[in-house]
């Protein structure tokens, strides 16, 4: 009993203002406030993951130049015109380049392209007897493009001296030098099926007049037995919307907002 008394004489002697309150996490709200607006900048000012095909070589028509804008049914709007020729530096051998119909694939194609005479680019090896590289080339505007790829479907067909390998590499200064994308040197399966390559070309963009390589390498007969066909070709790029990048800012000035009334808050209790 006495014990109980000196409890209740304790507590009623302690000032209320000192007594202990319930631990609360209201401190970390801040923190969560933070990280979760971190994340949805991140997210706002991401580039949309649907990217714009910026260049499509469907070699319809036996051309070897590029759809040009507003490409397939109108929806393709910033395609833009351009040519494959041959490297300067690593060429294919005379009549290595070629556009054969008939030997196309749908595989890679932007819809809603139709084949008219399902065209796809041939690539002949040399006579050389050694396993050269062989280039093309075209160029591509990427000005205020990023993440930016190459894709293209790809047949190989023949008696087992046709190309074995292939690359992409780009240029950012006109040719004067190249770089292999990440991919490096890909194997070419000789299985007579029509598969779909993808190249990290991300360091070629933003650049008014970047050159892209499509290389092929591992040919030691260019016997008429041996077929590699390349077709639907395309490069894709993301850029920002405008909606976005509105929404990211929207987002900032509101996260710091919302800290700026919790610090001021904050220094107003310590003052008291």
């Amino acid at each position: 009993m006495r014990s109980f008394k000196k409890i209740l004489s304790l507590d009623l002697a302690t000032p209320l203002g000192s007594r202990k309150r319930p631990v609360r996490f209201r401190k970390f709200h801040w923190l969560l406030g933070a990280v979760a607006g971190a994340f949805l900048l991140a997210g706002a000012l991401a580039p949309r993951a649907d990217a714009d095909v910026l260049v499509y070589f469907n070699f319809e028509g036996n051309t070897f130049t590029s759809v040009p804008a507003p490409g397939p049914g109108g929806l393709y709007p910033l395609l833009q015109n351009q040519t494959i020729l041959n490297s300067p530096t690593d060429p294919f051998p005379p009549g290595g380049l070629l556009v054969t119909p008939a030997v196309g694939t749908i595989l890679n194609e932007l819809v809603p392209d139709v084949p008219t005479t399902n065209t796809a680019l041939e690539l002949r090896g040399n006579t050389q007897g050694t396993a050269n590289m062989n280039c093309f080339r075209f160029g591509v505007n990427t000005t205020g493009f990023a993440q930016a790829s190459l894709s293209f479907a790809l047949q190989s067909l023949g008696n087992g001296t046709q190309f074995t390998q292939t690359e992409v590499r780009y240029s950012t200064n006109g040719g004067a030098s190249f770089t292999v994308t990440p991919e490096g040197l890909v194997t070419i399966p000789h299985d007579s099926t029509y598969h779909v390559y993808t190249f990290n070309i991300s360091g070629a963009g933003n650049t008014a007049n970047a050159l892209i390589e499509v290389c092929f390498t591992g040919s030691t007969s260019n016997n008429a037995a041996n077929h590699t066909y390349l077709d639907n070709l395309q490069i894709n790029a993301a850029v920002p919307e405008p909606a976005t990048v509105g929404g990211g800012a929207l987002g900032v000035v509101g996260l710091c907002w919302h800290q700026r009334r919790r610090l001021i808050r904050s220094l107003r209790l310590r003052r008291t």
